[in-house]
């Protein structure tokens, strides 16, 4: 076989392969996108806390290809705000974070089972160059029948495969999902981040709670 010969059939080799991609694509984002428009619903007040509706800007709905989706913030005397994203992942573009979360760097990550010991959340901190602020971000992905999944623990960049790797193991499931993200910023005066997770533990229970409610 001459050279001209192999070139032709790697040609052909990595043709195949980007067609075969293509299709699995398309055949993932066809399932997806009939297989789940749930979206969890925030309640409209938690104590001394007050839902504000907020939207999501058309670039970063663009990029996550226009799914089903919902901003909002929780807001209390203190001045303290949480925001709150909820997007209903139709398709494997639908994972990514957002831009302004691009301009940051994870300084910690770790798993967390707020809401038992097989519901895992993924809590993280994420800081500018310079630590000058930090963020303390809690995401999931639910189940109207309350099971909780892990998304994104490989970091804020997440590649072509990670994201195909989040919706085949989408598939499997028979039940719609909600990625579900909820961040604050950390004051200066919380050190150790300990007032900031007490207010977001509280709202992520919440949340979780008045949904798994919801369903039968």
């Amino acid at each position: 076989m001459n050279t001209q010969q192999v070139l032709d059939q790697r040609l052909r080799h990595t043709g195949i392969g980007l067609i075969f991609l293509a299709l699995l694509t398309i055949g993932i984002d066809l399932r997806n996108s009939n297989h789940t428009d749930w979206l969890l619903e925030p309640p409209m007040s938690l104590g001394s806390w007050s839902l504000t509706q907020t939207s999501l800007s058309e670039e970063f709905l663009g990029k996550l290809t226009h799914p089903k989706s919902l901003g909002f913030e929780y807001n209390n005397p203190l001045d303290e705000k949480i925001t709150g994203q909820l997007i209903s992942p139709h398709s494997f573009e639908a994972y990514r974070e957002p831009d302004d979360f691009q301009k940051l760097h994870i300084s910690a990550q770790r798993s967390v089972p707020l809401f038992g010991s097989d519901k895992p959340v993924r809590a993280w901190i994420l800081k500018t160059e310079r630590g000058e602020g930090r963020l303390l971000v809690y995401s999931w992905l639910q189940t109207p029948q309350g099971a909780t999944y892990l998304y994104g623990t490989r970091g804020l960049h997440q590649s072509l495969l990670d994201r195909l790797y989040l919706s085949g193991t989408s598939l499997i499931r028979t039940e719609p999902q909600c990625l579900v993200r909820l961040y604050m910023l950390i004051s200066p005066l919380d050190k150790n981040g300990i007032q900031a997770r007490k207010s977001l533990d509280a709202i992520a229970k919440a949340l979780y709670q008045s949904n798994r409610r919801s369903a039968s």
